[in-house]
């Protein structure tokens, strides 16, 4: 019953147990190996001491280490129950997993679990990158395996029964208060076979077509990337697989897909976008990328002779390429290396020009202009912007001072 492939015997896993005839069933099975538990109490219901009790003495009998932590309603007063317990839960299950040094998370979902989600998804007309419940995934840095999803609820209480494995209902799952109860009770438990069969060919066709769909989108997800040439009827996909590498999934709706679509597709060559609390989506000309948010912050840096120096904006060098190096004279040391201010000019071969000015003319993006080096010597005149421009007294093809962005 359990699916063993999945599982290894020198590997260390940490089970999520409930109290109720599924977890409890996953628990049995896998008793013999190396395992630790954990079981949360919500204090939602007047019976939770018999489902503490039931996982308690059964670790206790295996000498399985158990770990138990006890939430009060106090602790979920605000948003959606189902959602803030399964967020407390997961935190719980993260510290246990650290501290044990487990190699993953097992749960005890199964097949009507899956088809009760392939439904809620369907009833919601929601397009997830996967329909139903995967045997292998990831949260909260822990790999999470289910090794139990081929199998029915009724198979598992059978087992349950069979081996005389104590276990003990959430009388609430018998209830419609939340959404899925509401759809185990009132709607699929009047489905027939055949019926729970076509939801699950139904999502299995459509887990197929995201297989493709994900390989397809994993040609574009090259940062930075250039939107350009991905398919417009994949932008959003490519997009969203873009965002998911930098922010967490709950953050990312179709209502910032859409504004990010919009302001990439308009005529501004460059955009910085805030995604999350130190993240931004950048637009420069063709090419998007997400980075950690960065404050401005002027910064200037005294370079008193040749010799090589470093900081996290540039480095000076005695060798390097020929659009970023000067042939420096003796009397115009101390040099000054800082970022761009207003009204920064330089005069070149083509006459006075503002920095902001070859900025924009080399197509440099507005967050790069913000921390490209300019050089200036002891008199306060521009010597050299690496890459884009120097002055015009400093053109030789002899350059002896580098300075690398």
């Amino acid at each position: 019953m359990l699916k063993r492939l999945l599982l290894k015997k020198n590997k260390k896993y940490l089970l999520g147990v409930s109290g109720g005839p599924d977890s409890m069933a996953l628990l049995d099975m896998m008793h013999e190996y190396h395992i630790c538990v954990a079981h949360v109490n919500y204090n939602l219901r007047n019976d939770t001491e018999e489902d503490y009790k039931v996982v308690h003495d059964y670790c206790e009998l295996h000498q399985i280490p158990f770990y138990y932590k006890e939430f009060t309603p106090d602790d979920y007063v605000q948003g959606n129950f189902q959602t803030v317990a399964r967020d407390m839960r997961y935190a719980f299950y993260q510290e246990v997993y650290k501290k044990e040094q487990c190699d993953a998370l097992c749960l005890g979902h199964q097949k009507d679990d899956v088809i009760e989600t392939i439904y809620m998804h369907l009833e919601r007309d929601s397009h997830p990158e996967y329909l139903g419940i995967q045997e292998i995934s990831e949260r909260l840095g822990m790999t999470i395996i289910r090794p139990l999803l081929h199998v029915t609820k009724q198979d598992l209480r059978d087992y349950c029964n069979e081996h005389h494995i104590a276990f003990h209902d959430d009388y609430t799952n018998f209830q419609t208060e939340f959404t899925r109860d509401r759809i185990r009770n009132t709607i699929l438990n009047h489905y027939t076979n055949s019926q729970k069969e076509e939801l699950l060919k139904q999502a299995e066709e459509y887990n197929q077509k995201q297989a493709l769909k994900k390989k397809e989108i994993k040609k574009y997800l090259n940062e930075p990337l250039d939107y350009t040439l991905v398919p417009e009827d994949l932008l959003p996909d490519v997009l969203y697989a873009l965002l998911k590498k930098h922010i967490e999934v709950s953050k990312i709706s179709h209502h910032l897909i859409d504004e990010i679509i919009h302001q990439i597709q308009s005529s501004k060559p460059n955009i910085q976008m805030p995604i999350g609390v130190n993240e931004e989506f950048i637009k420069e000309y063709n090419n998007v990328y997400v980075r950690k948010s960065i404050k401005q912050l002027d910064y200037t840096y005294r370079i008193v002779n040749r010799q090589d120096f470093d900081c996290p904006y540039f480095k000076v060098r005695s060798q390097g390429e020929m659009n970023d190096g000067i042939p420096v004279k003796d009397e115009d040391f101390p040099l000054t290396i800082r970022n761009i201010r207003p009204g920064d000019r330089m005069e070149t071969a083509g006459g006075t020009k503002k920095v902001s000015r070859l900025f924009i003319n080399a197509k440099i993006s507005s967050p790069l202009r913000r921390y490209w080096p300019i050089v200036l010597d002891c008199r306060g005149n521009i010597l050299l912007v690496p890459g884009i421009a120097k002055n015009k007294e400093y053109l030789s093809i002899n350059p002896d001072l580098f300075v690398i962005k």
